[in-house]
């Protein structure tokens, strides 16, 4: 029963992180756009936190690689303060894309 809640649970993550990355690329409107970057950065920390989280504690090096994906996402919500738009948003997406790829395969 709790495997097949987890693999719910992956599914929809997965649906979740793809559906807000098409939206932050394909939505004009600068109000809503920015609503989508907030969500995809959100869903950025959360996958980030659940990365370094799962991994056990002496495995170091899988947990620096999950962390420095959280940075990314640091570095794209610095750079969409600092108004590059463009650029923010693949920082965050790679984020996104990388730390999901990290939890499903690694």
């Amino acid at each position: 029963m709790a495997l097949g809640v987890l693999f719910i649970m992956f599914i929809v993550i997965a649906v979740v992180s793809i559906t807000s990355i098409a939206l932050l690329f394909l939505v004009q409107d600068p109000k809503r756009s920015n609503m989508i970057f907030a969500i995809t950065a959100v869903i950025g920390v959360l996958i980030s936190y659940m990365n370094v989280t799962a991994l056990a504690s002496n495995f170091v090096i899988p947990r620096i690689v999950a962390a420095s994906f959280g940075v990314l996402l640091v570095i794209g919500i610095i750079l969409k303060y600092m108004k590059k738009e463009m650029i923010a948003k693949v920082f965050v997406a790679a984020s996104v894309v990388l730390g999901a790829l990290q939890l499903f395969f690694f």
